[in-house]
């Protein structure tokens, strides 16, 4: 009989293949939830610093470099979760538009590429600490861009958002283009198959698009609003931290959905840790 399934050492190779891309997958995905973690850490300790400076029970009179450092340090943490989801984009653009470039899709050069992703997050935000970007908000007891600094304004609008967003967005645009020319390059036996899985790629993409795009959209809007009408919103800076935290929180239980590798170990461990009754494995053994 005529065997139709591939060497062995063609099965072995797209064993590893598969090995490493998973392996990437998680790192990237852990790197993303350590960025997450320590971003709701410092959004609870702004959040804290504002309840006390209502109770008046701390108040800075006069603005430290600590509270400038911690504000820097806020920030650069905003800027490194949406580099993560760069870096992340990239990664499924290798993989599924630039399959030949090995190296591209190699568990060490993820490796070191995450450090560096970390320190050009806050690379790109030292122009804001070094021009004093950072000020003291008396009314909500931390440091913050103020609303007369339009340089600061601006500049940390493109950086911590705009430009990654747009990165983001072109890649996944890229990608999705990609993926609907190569499903009609295929025969009639995987076109089912590929549709299905390429739908499913398709609306994790713009679910991804569409939380990052939301967590951004409240600041924009009332800077717009600041523009025109020279008046800041009422709770302006109360609502840009909680829209970083609903961030953290959403972006967290959103990447359970959007990556099928954290899902996956999930789905196993709960099966591994499952308890069966004793009455169903005697009525199987009955049945034996």
């Amino acid at each position: 009989m005529w065997n139709d399934s591939p060497p062995l050492e063609v099965r072995r190779q797209q064993f590893e293949k598969g090995t490493i891309l998973y392996e990437v997958q998680l790192l990237l995905s852990t790197n993303n939830y350590i960025l997450l973690f320590l971003l709701g850490i410092l959004t609870l300790t702004v959040n804290i610093r504002m309840f006390q400076g209502d109770l008046k029970e701390f108040n800075d009179e006069k603005e430290t470099f600590t509270c400038r450092i911690h504000t820097f340090i806020f920030y650069g943490f905003i800027s490194s979760v949406y580099q993560a989801f760069i870096l992340q984009a990239i990664f499924r653009l290798c993989r599924i538009v630039y399959t030949s470039r090995q190296n591209l899709s190699s568990y060490h050069t993820y490796w070191l590429i995450i450090p560096f992703i970390w320190l050009f997050s806050f690379l790109i935000n030292l122009p804001l600490l070094l021009w004093h970007g950072h000020r003291l908000i008396p009314t909500e007891n931390v440091c913050l861009v103020p609303k007369d600094d339009s340089l600061s304004i601006i500049y940390s609008i493109l950086t911590v958002y705009g430009i990654p967003f747009v990165c983001i967005t072109l890649i996944y645009f890229h990608l999705t283009r990609f993926l609907n020319k190569s499903t009609g390059n295929e025969n009639l036996s995987q076109m089912k198959r590929s549709r299905d899985r390429d739908v499913l790629v398709i609306r994790r993409i713009i679910l991804i698009i569409i939380l990052l795009g939301i967590f951004g959209l409240p600041t924009v809007i009332m800077l717009i609003l600041l523009a025109f009408t020279n008046e800041l919103v009422f709770c302006f800076y109360r609502i840009l931290v909680l829209s970083v935290s609903i961030c953290v929180l959403t972006l967290s239980l959103a990447l359970i959905y959007i990556t099928p590798q954290i899902y996956n170990q999930i789905h196993f461990h709960r099966r591994k840790t499952k308890v069966i009754p004793i009455s169903n494995i005697l009525r199987q053994k009955s049945i034996r």
